[in-house]
């Protein structure tokens, strides 16, 4: 709808704002040329309908929709076209000057604002030199940040009032310029640079984690989580991680490790890189004597390199291979019909539905353990198999049942 057609008029509300305090409400429109009544129904050229209205409104907007005489709408498209039409650094400059922090905060809740001026106003916060639940003001800051950015908040209506809520924003919705800003803000940006606070430590781990945190960010957390840092992908600032300490082996399990890096840490982790590494057929020639098993663990195989490997015929090297979820369809039959893998290939999760059936009905107790762990199981298997106390506790811990459960909505005790 076309607001603009009310400039030089008066409208009727009925009710409460959402999205914006009276003031502000009053100010916007204003800035439109548009005035706003309670009680002169008949002066104004359109009613809108807000929240909480009183009875005395109620009536109002009855007689109103039965007269027909004006327009009735909801509020809340008029309160967002209000706030569409902000102009970003008018807004910014009046808040500097002001200094007016519960407008700031009333901002910072309204979701009809664009993200990018949002990052704006909140850089313009001041958390008193305090934590993100120390005092009311800022819980209200924080669970905007995490209510605007994380999908469904009220499916899980604490996560915006918890510190572990920060954590899971960045772990399910981070991106560069979300990260950017929630490592400036002042309880993170003093951890930073001078680490003391436990209490945000989850929020760190994720930020060391995340695929899309800054660099610059990364490099300030270098001295505390150089071990999170070590098992990122992709793996940045590998250099200086690579310190000739405890780090170096969490390194040379990192998938993404440099060919540089693979060369320096080689002699010392030889079987963690065939483990580990994005194999070329150069380097899992190198690798290939000495650390077959390894190597037939690795996921990066293709089908060439199993075929090597699986014409060994050594056990444990089989073994590994049974488990690799890489593994080729054709391997997967053979080891199979050898009948003595079937504990490492009920832990494949790649292994097709036909075979992991197969598995079940061996009745063997190790087979049957892996089988309630591995999350391609059936779900009708994994039923089964929590019934043997012996499984339970493997069944209701996989990944695979949990979402099943939560699916369908299912009580499980």
């Amino acid at each position: 709808m076309d607001y603009t057609e009310l400039s030089g008029k008066s409208v009727l509300l009925l009710g409460k704002t959402r999205s914006l305090s009276e003031e502000e409400f009053t100010r916007l429109l204003r800035l439109h040329g548009i005035e706003w009544t309670r009680t002169l129904a008949s002066e104004a050229a359109m009613a809108f309908e807000g929240r909480m209205m009183n009875p005395y409104e109620q009536a109002e907007s009855a007689r109103i929709y039965a007269e027909g005489k004006i327009a009735l709408h909801a509020l809340e498209p008029l309160e967002e076209w209000l706030c569409r039409s902000i102009e970003p650094n008018r807004l910014l400059m009046s808040l500097k000057l002001s200094r007016d922090q519960e407008r700031l905060v009333d901002f910072l809740a309204n979701p009809y604002i664009t993200d990018e001026l949002f990052f704006k106003l909140l850089g313009l916060y001041d958390w008193q030199n305090e934590g993100f639940f120390d005092n009311d003001r800022n819980r209200d800051v924080t669970a905007a940040i995490i209510g605007r950015f994380y999908a469904d908040p009220e499916k899980n209506h604490n996560v915006q009032y918890a510190m572990s809520g920060l954590a899971h924003l960045i772990e399910r919705y981070g991106t560069d310029e979300l990260i950017g800003a929630v490592a400036a803000l002042s309880p993170i940006a003093k951890e930073l640079n001078s680490p003391s606070e436990r209490s945000v430590a989850g929020i760190l781990d994720a930020m060391a984690l995340h695929p899309q945190t800054p660099l610059e960010v990364l490099r300030k957390l270098l001295p505390s989580r150089a071990a999170l840092l070590a098992r990122r992908e992709p793996l940045v600032l590998e250099a200086e991680l690579m310190a000739g300490g405890e780090v170096d082996e969490l390194l040379s399990q990192n998938p993404t490790l440099s060919a540089e890096g693979r060369t320096v840490l080689m002699e010392r982790f030889p079987a963690l890189i065939a483990r580990n590494a994005v194999l070329s057929g150069e380097l899992f020639e190198r690798l290939r004597e000495g650390f077959a098993a390894a190597l037939a663990a690795n996921p990066s195989l293709d089908d060439a390199m199993q075929d090597a490997l699986a014409a060994e015929g050594e056990n444990t090297v089989l073994q590994s291979l049974a488990a690799n979820p890489s593994l080729a369809p054709r391997h997967a039959s053979a080891l199979m019909e050898a009948g003595t893998y079937g504990e490492y290939l009920a832990a494949n999760p790649s292994l097709p539905e036909g075979l992991l059936e197969k598995l079940y009905s061996s009745d063997d107790p190790k087979v049957h353990a892996r089988l309630a762990a591995n999350p391609a199981t059936p779900i009708e298997l994994l039923y089964q198999l929590s019934l043997d106390r012996r499984f339970e506790r493997a069944v209701k811990t996989n990944p695979a049942f949990g979402r099943h459960i939560q699916t369908h909505n299912i009580g499980w005790h």
